[in-house]
């Protein structure tokens, strides 16, 4: 290293990297979309949105409601129900996974077109526009392409109203809503301004194939139209299709809670099972149930052999809650009534898991996520209420109610499924805050693989995951009046490893917490003083 005499300078760095905090708020959205490609154990892959408008143009209907939500007629779109009251309510990030048993098939159209203008005359070309995923979503969008003075040309993509649509001349049809325009487009295949590179690279409803052709075209076919045809929905996922998708799940490791939109426990509870099973593979997010829509008093909730006799799941990783919520249908129009209903009973995990993620935002993971403060935005209240002396008989066995306790609707429970089972895990900040410790020490640690397993390291790694529990400490997190009350780290031989471990290359890091538990019953006791004669 040092071949010649004289002064080497080397710069050690004393500073401690620190350990980052995971997300606790990512939701993954596992159900059937009828846009978008379905994800498998070696197709499609999950889509992480930010908002609602995102959601919307890349899985809502082109033209359709801002939010995405689809209409559906007298049946309620689950899923883009379930994404809206998710971000209403503080939802900040959501992986949109697609599961179908079939692919489906894409909506085209070709337009044969001339380049007539200066640029090159007659040269004649076959455009295929093909849409961005499978389904009947694209059918009917029509694209104008017409080439301008100076030779460039100008596509135009949007819906039609019902007056275009009726008629059989494609020439005649005319656009409603413009969605997406691009101009100063040239028809060669790559290059600067080319239609194909420009189309492909930002449109989120088509992609163009560019096929030279000798074909005659009309005069005017510098200027031409047509109307996408030929999709056709994914069929209906079975159990399997989502085992798959929550299979490829484990890749994401940001995603902290499982949603499937438009399922329940009754009816799909081998789905359910699967997700839990995921859940508690990956120790790091959790599942929320959606009971049966209690829309009869035969199903109702209302007594502990109702739970019992439902059968709910008894894992740490899961949560339930009840009853279902009522929205307003936007696509209902009381001037034009038709047969849309005004509202429609959706199941309450979406719009919970918004207020998980706020209240994280807020107050931290740690804090129960129910109270006066977890308001349920966008719903007009449950579909069913929940007295007190109804509550009494849920509430021991896990399932936490949505009631309006005071004001608007509020989540009025924070137990998870395992409060008979687990009572460790009784409440959901505890696992919650457990599963973002754990998936915090997990990240940092990946950076210690194939470092030397000795006294050094273990030092380093007291230190960097002292550090963070007491941040979290000062935080709030943790129970006690001083750290050595609330934490502790271990790290080192004879403490938490023996010389077999280390000859097997094994590290092991023994963290421990006493976490915070919510104050579900708040007692009072009242003293009234009786005058007293002398």
């Amino acid at each position: 290293m040092y071949k010649r005499p004289g002064v080497y300078i080397k710069e050690i760095s004393f500073a401690k990297t620190s350990i980052e905090t995971a997300s606790t708020s990512i939701a993954a959205f596992v159900g059937h979309v009828k846009r978008g490609h379905r994800v498998t154990l070696n197709k499609g892959k999950p889509v992480l949105v930010r908002t609602v408008s995102e959601y919307a143009q890349q899985f809502g209907t082109p033209g359709g409601d801002p939010g995405g939500i689809t209409n559906e007629g007298a049946t309620v779109d689950a899923f883009g129900h379930a994404i809206n009251g998710f971000f209403a309510n503080g939802g900040s990030g959501a992986y949109v996974v697609p599961v179908a048993r079939t692919g489906g098939s894409t909506s085209r159209c070709t337009l044969a077109i001339r380049e007539a203008v200066a640029v090159a005359d007659d040269v004649k070309h076959n455009i295929t526009f093909v849409a961005t995923s499978p389904g009947t979503w694209a059918d009917s969008l029509l694209l104008q392409l017409k080439q301008d003075a100076t030779g460039t040309f100008t596509l135009t993509i949007g819906t039609q109203d019902a007056a275009s649509l009726a008629l059989t001349d494609t020439a005649g049809k005319t656009h409603d809503t413009i969605l997406e325009t691009f101009t100063g487009l040239s028809l060669a295949a790559r290059g600067r301004g080319s239609i194909k590179r420009e189309v492909n690279s930002v449109s989120s409803l088509v992609k163009v194939k560019i096929n030279p052709t000798t074909t005659a075209v009309a005069s005017d076919s510098n200027n031409v139209q047509a109307e996408m045809t030929g999709g056709t929905d994914t069929a209906a996922p079975r159990p399997a299709n989502y085992a798959q998708a929550l299979e490829r799940l484990q890749e994401n490791r940001d995603i902290a809670i499982i949603l499937l939109p438009g399922k329940d426990w009754t009816h799909d509870r081998t789905v359910y099972e699967s997700a839990i099973s995921h859940a508690e593979l990956m120790q790091n997010r959790m599942v929320i149930v959606d009971p049966q829509n209690p829309q009869t008093r035969a199903i109702q909730l209302n007594t502990e052999r109702d739970v019992r006799d439902a059968g709910f799941p008894v894992s740490p990783c899961c949560a339930l809650y009840y009853p279902y919520l009522k929205v307003a249908n936007p696509y209902y129009d009381a001037r034009h009534p038709g047969n849309l209903p005004d509202t429609f009973e959706i199941g309450p995990s979406a719009m919970v898991a918004g207020v998980w993620a706020r209240i994280d935002a807020s107050r931290g993971v740690w804090k129960a996520p129910a109270g006066i403060d977890a308001t349920v935005l966008g719903t007009l209240g449950p579909n069913v209420p929940v007295a007190s002396a109804i509550q009494e008989h849920l509430n021991p066995l896990g399932v936490n109610c949505l009631r309006t306790v005071s004001g608007p609707t509020s989540v009025w429970g924070a137990r998870t499924l395992a409060t008979e089972t687990d009572p460790e895990y009784r409440y959901v900040s505890v696992k919650r805050t457990q599963n973002m410790i754990r998936e915090s020490l997990y990240r940092a640690l990946q950076t210690v693989v194939f470092e030397p397993n000795d006294q050094a390291l273990w030092s380093s790694l007291r230190a960097r995951i002292t550090d963070f529990m007491a941040d979290l400490f000062r935080a709030g997190a943790f129970q006690g009046t001083k750290a050595s009350e609330a934490y502790f780290v271990r790290c080192g031989l004879g403490s938490t490893m023996t010389e077999a471990d280390i000859d097997a290359g094994l590290v092991r890091v023994l963290a421990g917490f006493a976490p915070l538990k919510p104050a579900e019953f708040v007692v009072m006791e009242l003293q009234q003083l009786v005058a007293q004669t002398r």
